[in-house]
């Protein structure tokens, strides 16, 4: 049920983002647009459905040992995805800034933008997402260090600086929604209802964005390029498989047992296509945000067979 669950939102998403695209082509979106879109998501829509989210859940131990499990996992995926990305670059000897997108494309996924739709489709009562915006949040801890690091090294400022960047309106109501969740606070209705339709705007938002990245340039050649398919080879079906190997190994031979909507949310995170604001950071950093776009553009277009065959793998290992 799940695998024929999984296959239509993605084919839903595709969809959506179609509809980006052909707006973008008739100037309906223009690059106006498109940033007021991303800043409405990011600042107002996605918050909400995350708080939302979270504090519709029925906290339990079961939960929260998955949330730690997880969170500890989720650093363990990207710290894989940073050194395979690595491995990758010199084996392809991509150099500088192109070598630099090489890497921080192989280690973040669209995880919010795709990875919340997804999730709060193929598992409606919210503990799907929950694990989503925790893998999110490990995410945004490397972004906003190592990522940013990577971007401009020669950059005087220390990492640590780079942490004021995990206080905004995501995180901020993350940490608000788990507060109220255990503490067992709740909204009242009349409250929660409007919030709860505003923040599933997201879905269609996000994917009207993504569809308008996409749209801003000829990406033909991009299908013909290497590099590519061995960054979506390794992003999306090497490590997801590892990472899915240290579940079934923990479980095994350690008694360290992870639920399956955790298990699934978190290998399925760490196969996400490429991330869509990488092509914004690119930009503002001076770095290659014309390679970082074509990324973005072959890896969402092979999602679409990948995650359904991720998803097939969880079910089987």
């Amino acid at each position: 049920m799940y695998f024929s669950i999984i296959v239509q939102q993605i084919l839903i998403l595709a969809f959506l983002a179609l509809l980006g695209v052909i707006a973008t082509k008739f100037k309906v979106i223009t690059e106006q647009v498109k940033n007021s879109i991303a800043a409405l998501v990011f600042n107002i829509t996605l918050p909400l459905l995350i708080i939302t989210s979270v504090t519709r859940i029925e906290l339990n131990q079961e939960i929260l040992q998955n949330s730690i499990l997880v969170f500890v996992l989720s650093i363990v995926g990207i710290s894989l995805l940073l050194i395979i990305g690595n491995l990758s670059r010199s084996l392809l000897k991509l150099k500088d800034k192109k070598g630099d997108i090489h890497v921080i494309h192989t280690m973040f996924g669209n995880v919010a933008f795709l990875g919340y739709p997804l999730f709060s489709a193929l598992f409606p009562g919210g503990e799907g997402l929950l694990y989503a915006i925790i893998y999110h949040f490990s995410q945004d801890i490397f972004i906003w260090t190592i990522g940013v690091f990577i971007f401009n090294k020669s950059d005087n400022n220390r990492i640590t600086d780079h942490f004021k960047h995990l206080l905004n309106p995501n995180t901020i109501s993350f940490t608000i929604g788990v507060i109220m969740l255990v503490l067992g606070i709740k909204f009242p209705e009349v409250i929660y209802k409007p919030l709860y339709e505003m923040g599933h705007t997201t879905i269609y938002l996000a994917m009207l964005y993504i569809g308008a990245v996409l749209a801003q340039n000829a990406m033909i050649k991009a299908f013909k390029k290497i590099e590519i398919y061995v960054l979506a080879l390794n992003k999306m079906l090497l490590v997801p498989f590892i990472l899915l190997l240290i579940i079934f190994i923990l479980d095994r031979y350690f008694g360290i047992y992870i639920g399956s909507t955790a298990k699934t949310v978190l290998v399925m995170q760490t196969a996400m296509p490429c991330m869509a604001m990488i092509v914004v950071l690119a930009k503002r950093f001076g770095s290659d945000d014309l390679h970082a776009t074509e990324n973005l553009f072959v890896t969402t277009i092979l999602s679409l067979g990948i995650l359904p065959l991720v998803y097939f793998l969880i079910q089987i290992v």
